[in-house]
């Protein structure tokens, strides 16, 4: 302990012997690693409202189907049963809400106009618990309890169809036999989520309207779950598998139905990856040269402390800590800066509604809220000082190696 106080004194002396050059040096890596903070807060920030907005819009964390359902969308590849599944999965550790739904591509047809739609049966109330769609409404409400005719569709929908309000609504789909089936419904609310898929296409109706219509019986074609949060998902959906295994099922995480959702979360990880590579080379370039003009100035003072009898681990280690002392003086003054951007506009959010509209394709909020995490701040604070420990090696080593008499003859 005695040896490292010295050492934190030599060095921090050291340091102020050229104080200009030291408050430019920790100045540059307190902007750079303030704005890689920053960044890395946005990416987390970013990432985590497109997992969000996927999963809780409509998908779900997990949803469990008939074998092969999610490859044909076919009425005829449903659960004929799915209370069997319901009672397996209800009371799993984990689970936060589970919900039924009955999924068809049809017709939306209103008195002056038709459309493309994907039609859903959900379970009213149940569904409030796994998606966010009654969030969404702009005009009028949610499904009504005990209204069998009531529908809501994304605002694009109502917009193409001239629909608005307690119209009527004509939807048109094939029945599992093939034949055609219609129903008439009426408009009770419209939703608008930004997520253009979802307000383009989508027509909600209570499930047990859509059963009979559709001539299902109590068979639905998904089997929606809410998790208790995202890093629980996996490890449940295992379970899941484990336990309905033989039952002609297929358990679906949230990024293995749309595999671009995971292609997006990889992307991510490797940008954050980048990111402390980025943190590293700035380090090593701002430290680096520092180091070196100083030790280059301070050749007689090392040669000096050699014909003194200081060993030459003891200069090693001395330079060593001088570089320490710098990157966490740069280092803890970056993550203040980059730390208080995050949680100002953690809080605030960055507004880019310019982009909205490229932003829905992605399931993004056109307001973005950087997320400052433990993790990702560890692992910037273990980059910059790996980089700081490799930049302090070449000038330490440099310093230790020089010989007492050729060091004082320098001028």
């Amino acid at each position: 302990m005695d040896h490292l106080s010295i050492y934190l004194k030599l060095g921090w002396r050291n340091l102020w012997l050229h104080p200009m050059r030291t408050i430019l040096t920790v100045a540059a890596l307190a902007i750079g690693i303030a704005a890689l903070s920053f960044l890395s807060a946005m990416d987390d920030g970013w990432m985590q409202q497109i997992k969000t907005n996927f999963a809780l819009t409509m998908t779900g964390h997990i949803q469990i189907h008939a074998e092969g359902f999610e490859d044909s969308r076919k009425l005829a590849q449903r659960m004929n049963a799915p209370e069997q599944v319901m009672n397996v999965i209800a009371d799993m550790d984990g689970v936060r809400a589970v919900s039924q739904r009955v999924r068809v591509s049809g017709l939306a047809s209103s008195a002056g106009a038709n459309a493309g739609a994907l039609i859903y049966g959900v379970e009213p109330d149940a569904e409030q618990g796994v998606s966010r769609l009654s969030t969404f409404i702009a005009t009028g409400a949610w499904l009504p309890t005990g209204d069998k005719r009531a529908a809501v569709l994304g605002d694009g929908l109502a917009d193409r169809l001239s629909i608005s309000i307690g119209d009527k609504l004509v939807l048109m789909a094939a029945v599992p036999g093939g034949d055609i089936a219609s129903e008439v419904f009426r408009v009770r609310g419209m939703i608008h989520s930004g997520v253009m898929d979802v307000d383009d296409m989508s027509v909600i109706v209570p499930l047990t309207s859509a059963q009979h219509w559709l001539s299902l019986g109590h068979g639905v074609t998904d089997i929606v779950i809410r998790a208790d949060s995202f890093e629980q998902v996996s490890a449940l959906a295992g379970q899941m598998k484990s336990a309905l295994a033989g039952r002609g099922v297929e358990v679906l995480r949230w990024f293995d139905i749309d595999p671009m959702a995971q292609q997006w979360a990889d992307f991510a990880e490797a940008y954050t990856w980048i990111v402390l590579l980025i943190v590293i080379i700035v380090v090593l370039a701002e430290v680096l040269n520092t180091m070196l003009m100083s030790m280059h100035e301070r050749v007689r003072e090392f040669g000096l402390m050699g014909a003194l009898g200081v060993q030459p681990s003891q200069i090693f280690a001395m330079v060593v800590w001088e570089t320490v002392i710098l990157v966490l003086i740069g280092g803890v003054s970056g993550f203040v800066i980059g730390g208080g951007l995050s949680l100002f506009y953690g809080e605030r959010g960055i507004d880019l509604s310019q982009f909205a509209i490229a932003f829905s394709f992605m399931y993004m909020d056109p307001v973005i809220h950087p997320l400052l995490r433990a993790d990702s701040v560890l692992r910037i604070l273990g980059a910059s000082l790996f980089g700081a420990m490799i930049a302090g090696l070449i000038p330490a080593w440099k310093a230790a190696r020089l010989e007492p008499a050729s060091a004082l003859r320098e001028l």
